[in-house]
């Protein structure tokens, strides 16, 4: 489905898969302005001149993906956040309030005081370029608020259930596990992170604020 000449342009038509060798390259040229980052598109190509012919092993045709990678920038993360949760505050009701953030270097944010006056939160951004399809964040065990009845109760991201960042809706998903340490785990939950406008944190603050 995807239209040659718009979403993309073929830079080699003639592929050479030299003797002894089982592959060729194809070079294609995207057109970045004429994608949605969830657009799924894809191109078939197909050999038409096959002397030789394919063993059984071999298709005689490639499928070949087109996707549209956002560039990642950490400022895209900062400033005014609406955060959406239910847990420390509910384990039924969804809670949404603002927060702040701020860069502490090019891939590592910091939420200021999400859940009490006294702790930020530290996360690290995968940006690695050779690999723009990793989306994922980490957030190490810290302590992230103080209960007056369990006292310290610490926040970290799980291994093997991702968390993630939207780079097209300047958003974030942390799933994290909550637990007192040493002692056991509260579950896991999801905390949704929205940038908003200025104008928009302005006129949410009389209405919307942090209920711990």
């Amino acid at each position: 489905n995807a239209i040659e000449g718009y979403h993309f342009d073929i830079l080699s038509r003639n592929v050479t898969i030299k003797a002894g060798e089982r592959t060729g390259k194809v070079m294609l040229k995207g057109y970045y302005n004429h994608m949605n980052v969830k657009d799924s598109l894809a191109v078939t190509l197909r050999f038409l001149d096959n002397k030789n012919g394919f063993t059984e092993l071999y298709n005689d045709w490639a499928n070949i993906r087109l996707h549209k990678c956002m560039p990642f920038h950490i400022n895209d993360y900062t400033g005014n956040m609406r955060l959406t949760c239910t847990f420390p505050f509910s384990t039924t009701q969804v809670t949404k309030f603002l927060v702040t953030t701020e860069q502490k270097n090019d891939s590592t944010l910091i939420v200021k005081s999400p859940f009490d006056d006294s702790h930020d939160l530290t996360l690290k951004f995968h940006t690695a370029k050779d690999n723009p399809f990793d989306t994922t964040i980490e957030m190490t065990e810290q302590i992230a608020f103080t209960d007056s009845y369990y006292g310290e109760v610490a926040m970290s991201t799980i291994d093997g259930v991702d968390s993630y960042y939207l780079p097209s809706d300047r958003a974030f998903v942390l799933i994290l596990n909550v637990f007192i340490p040493k002692v056991g785990s509260f579950g896991d939950y999801y905390y949704i992170f929205e940038w908003v406008t200025p104008e928009q944190a302005e006129a949410e603050k009389n209405g919307i604020t942090n209920p711990y």
